[in-house]
């Protein structure tokens, strides 16, 4: 199921805006998953090719593209499903990113934020 969202045409760009109740939860989920993997920014960062400021600031909902939190989703769901550790849901990042035509899934499989 795809939520209801704005999508703004910024810089060339797509950026998807979720409500301000949504971005609250997804901040949240973020947070309660990166505490489920007991990994910290710096390593979840060296994993996917950056920074812990940059994950940090994606977590905290000002990614720089779009498609950096869908690449911060999948390693976490992907690293907590194989250490059999608890996942929190996300409520907003749903579904399969292929199915959304804003998003790049090229990116995303890539798994790189740079």
């Amino acid at each position: 199921m795809m939520h209801s969202c704005i999508y703004n045409y910024m810089n060339g760009g797509i950026i998807m805006s979720l409500t301000p109740a949504q971005t609250v939860a997804t901040r949240e989920e973020f947070k309660a998953n990166i505490a489920n993997s007991g990994l910290s920014l710096a390593a979840i960062g060296q994993a996917l090719g950056t920074t812990a400021s940059v994950i940090a600031q994606s977590v905290d909902m000002h990614p720089r593209r779009i498609e950096d939190n869908w690449i911060i989703r999948e390693y976490l769901l992907t690293y907590l499903t194989a250490h059999h550790l608890p996942v929190t849901p996300f409520t907003a990042l749903t579904g399969d990113y292929h199915r959304y035509w804003f998003l790049d899934a090229a990116t995303i499989e890539r798994g790189v934020i740079d």
